[in-house]
């Protein structure tokens, strides 16, 4: 307001008179009313320019993901490429990968999709090793691979890095964000017990390295803490996260009981995911672990007591979009922020910080796998191998890393090495896993065992709806004629499907051996229903029902690795 200053300094003049003031002020309004107008425009504008960036955004991933699917390509990578592409000629200004965007937007969406889909008794049989890679894990990790960046650091250009900032850059790198990978393995068909373990991990570990990062950066800003409070911090923020997940996880599924509007249901899980991440942040606890237990709980419990099929159908199908939406703006924005000139600058430093967070998750699954399989978890080394590989950086290391300060000391050095890792593992460990995967001979789902299930559905799907054909005609609700027409079509098309099917098992012995296993699975869930159902009667005791129950079990995790 500076222009200003010599009107106000006549203004206060004793000689000018009542009406001259009067002119002079009203000038001054009608300039300081054009100045608001002109501020107000350019918001007005920047607000245009996001949300048509933002339109753009989706409509470009939409392109991808047709294209992806045309010509089979990692539709997540396929987004990267897109955003380092759309990054290298400066098309998008407006939207950047915040921690605000990330944290408060996307990351509940995501972590709440994803463990709103897993299932409890899935997840509590493969606890162990999911905690061990996910808390125990993040812990080494970060360790590790401060001490190899730390021992690096001449290479780095950084001769002076502190050990406690080598820690910090080991916690931003220590979280995984396996999206791609789960993509490739649901197409390729991988156990799903293996995309279970690896989901899991990504789901825990994400609140882990948040709570391990902020931990040690108390430590860098001069608070007094020691190992032992730092462990028990650690602890009491995870801990905290999990009781505010689960408690409001748990009214709220009480309430969607009370409710029968698919609508109000949806608005009640979208207030959920949010909800829990910013009270459990108010208490100044995981954020992050209170979606996933809310997630869980809601998923496992609250749409057992108090969701029709037609609501559940349509909550999964809201937050499928959701992700999908979420998922498709944070890739592209990841390829925007890595900078394609940046990175070939400091590619050292990049290629040396990937190594050392590759070198530290092997040097996890070296001394975990024996303890994990010690503890009675039937996970084989080419597992292991899998997890290994698939432990790709992403979003949450970036947001980290872009949310230091900028008079953060070695931040332009942690931001080079971070966007580095992030780059070298999506296009070198994403592009490569599904390779390993069909060298260790994990792949189970082919060209043709695929159109074996799209037969056997449809089977299934065609049987059914001539069973309610019939019913509608002896009920008098269609007449006998149209009664007559539609069940020739149906059957005709019953007749061709079969003889189909049956070719395919006398043509492929892989599609009957996948066949068998299927068959084995499910009379094996049975056999375990079964036991619970005869221990709730008295029939048998729990230590006769929890021997049964192992062997069950052992057979359920051969069948698995088969």
């Amino acid at each position: 307001m500076s222009q200003f200053k010599h009107l106000e300094h006549v203004i206060e003049k004793k000689y000018v008179h009542d009406f001259e003031k009067y002119v002079i002020i009203y000038c001054l309004s009608q300039q300081i009313s054009k100045i608001i107008y002109q501020r107000e425009k350019r918001i007005m504008k920047g607000h245009l320019l996001l949300e048509t960036e933002f339109l753009g955004l989706l409509f470009v991933a939409m392109i991808v993901a047709m294209l992806a699917r045309r010509f089979r390509f990692p539709y997540t990578i396929a987004l990267v490429a897109t955003g380092l592409a759309l990054g290298f000629f400066n098309i998008v200004s407006a939207i950047h990968l915040t921690p605000d965007l990330l944290f408060m937007i996307f990351l509940p969406v995501l972590l709440y999709e994803a463990a709103f889909h897993v299932e409890l008794n899935d997840f509590l049989k493969n606890a162990k090793t999911i905690i061990l890679f996910a808390i125990p894990g993040v812990m080494l990790a970060t360790v590790i691979a401060g001490a190899l960046v730390y021992w690096a650091r001449p290479l780095l250009g950084d001769p002076g890095l502190p050990f406690v900032y080598a820690l910090l850059f080991g916690a931003v790198t220590a979280a995984t964000d396996p999206i791609s990978v789960l993509a490739i393995f649901k197409k390729m068909g991988v156990s799903r017990k293996l995309s279970l373990i690896m989901e899991g991990e990504s789901l825990l570990n994400d609140g882990a390295a948040v709570v391990l990062f902020g931990i040690i950066l108390m430590a860098i800003k001069g608070q007094n803490i020691t190992v032992g409070i730092a462990i028990f911090q650690f602890f009491k923020v995870v801990f905290g996260g999990l009781i505010v997940g689960l408690v409001l996880g748990f009214i709220f599924s009480l309430i969607t009981a009370q409710i029968d509007d698919h609508l109000v249901e949806i608005t009640l899980t979208t207030i959920l995911a949010y909800g829990s991440y910013l009270v459990a942040e108010h208490f100044h606890v995981s954020g992050v672990i209170a979606v996933v237990a809310a997630g869980m709980m809601t998923g496992n419990f609250g749409t057992k007591i108090g969701m029709s099929p037609t609501t559940r159908v349509a909550v999964n199908t809201f937050w499928e979009y959701l992700a999908f939406v979420a998922n498709s703006i944070i890739f592209i924005l990841i390829g925007i922020e890595l900078k394609i000139d940046s990175l070939l600058l400091h590619a050292v430093p990049a290629l040396i910080a990937w190594l050392a967070v590759v070198l530290a998750r092997g040097t996890i699954f070296v001394f975990f796998m024996p303890l994990v399989r010690w503890l009675g978890e039937k996970i084989s080394y080419r597992w292991g191998s899998i997890l290994f590989w698939g432990g790709i950086r992403g979003s949450l290391s970036m947001v980290l890393v872009l949310g230091l300060p900028s008079d953060f000391p070695h931040r332009e050095l942690f931001l080079n090495m971070t966007f580095g890792v992030v780059f070298f593992s999506l296009f070198i460990q994403g592009f490569t896993i599904s390779g390993l995967a069909k060298k260790l001979g994990l792949v189970r789902k082919t060209e043709e065992l695929k159109r074996y299930e799209e037969l056997r559905g449809s089977i299934l799907a065609i049987k059914a709806a001539l069973e309610d054909l019939k019913k509608l005609h002896e009920t008098g609700t269609i007449p006998a004629s149209l009664y007559k027409k539609l069940k020739k079509e149906y059957e005709d098309t019953l007749v061709k499907s079969e003889k189909e099917l049956e070719t395919f098992h006398l043509e492929n012995e892989e599609i009957l051996a996948e066949q068998l296993r299927s068959l084995r699975r499910h009379l094996l869930f049975k056999q375990k229903d079964a036991l619970k159902e005869a221990f709730s009667k008295g029939l048998i005791s729990s230590e006769t029902m929890s021997d049964i129950l192992k062997n069950i079990d052992l057979k359920l995790d051969l069948l698995e690795e088969s």
